[in-house]
Formats: C-alpha cells, sequence, structure tokens
C-alpha cells in the first residue's frame, strides 16, 4: 500500500476511533462517579450502558448498510435510487427510535 492510500485510510477511520473511545470512557465515567453511591447504583449504570451499547449498535449497523448501499447508487449515477435509500433509512431509523423509546420506557 502507498502512503497516499494509508493516509487516507486513516483519516477515515481516525473519527470512528474517536468515537468509540470516546463512548468507552462515557460508560467508564459514569460507573466510576455511581461507585460512590453503592454497588446496587454501579450495577444499574452497568445494565444501562449495556442497553445504550446496544442501541447503539443498531444505528451504527443502520448507518454502514446504508452509506454502502448510498454509495453503490450514486457510483452507479443512479442519484434518485440513492434519494430513496436515504429516505428510507431516515424513516427507518425514526421508527426504530420510536420503538425502542417505547420498551425503554415500558420495561
Amino acid at each position: 500500500m502507498n502512503t497516499w492510500k494509508e493516509n487516507k485510510i486513516i483519516c477515515l477511520a481516525l473519527p470512528a476511533t474517536i468515537e468509540n473511545v470516546l463512548q468507552t470512557l462515557v460508560g467508564f465515567i459514569d460507573t466510576l462517579m455511581i461507585s460512590k453511591i453503592g454497588l446496587l447504583a454501579v450495577t444499574a449504570v452497568g445494565v444501562a450502558n449495556t442497553i445504550l451499547n446496544v442501541y447503539l449498535a443498531l444505528f451504527i449497523a443502520l448507518g454502514v448498510g446504508t452509506s454502502a448501499l448510498i454509495a453503490q447508487k450514486i457510483g452507479a449515477g443512479k442519484g434518485k435510487e440513492a434519494q430513496t435509500i436515504t429516505n428510507q433509512s431516515v424513516i427507518l431509523a425514526i421508527l426504530i427510535g420510536l420503538f425502542l423509546g417505547v420498551i425503554s420506557i415500558l420495561f
């Protein structure tokens, strides 16, 4: 691999890597702050962080899949189809968010 390609890959991967590190730090800092309250509170934060990470993974998967489909359509010169995929993915994200919100409130 040449240096240009390596730099391009690093530029694309760095923001995602930083986001993942910061997301992990948020969970760690939450647990650290709550640890002063007691073991039950730490357990509750751990469970909440696990649920949050599952929700986050669902939306990341939707975003990655949508990005790949849109890139293929744009690369093929099918801008109208790319717009349709974008609209459908936004609607799907809203529906998933509403569903997960209702589930979270109920349980």
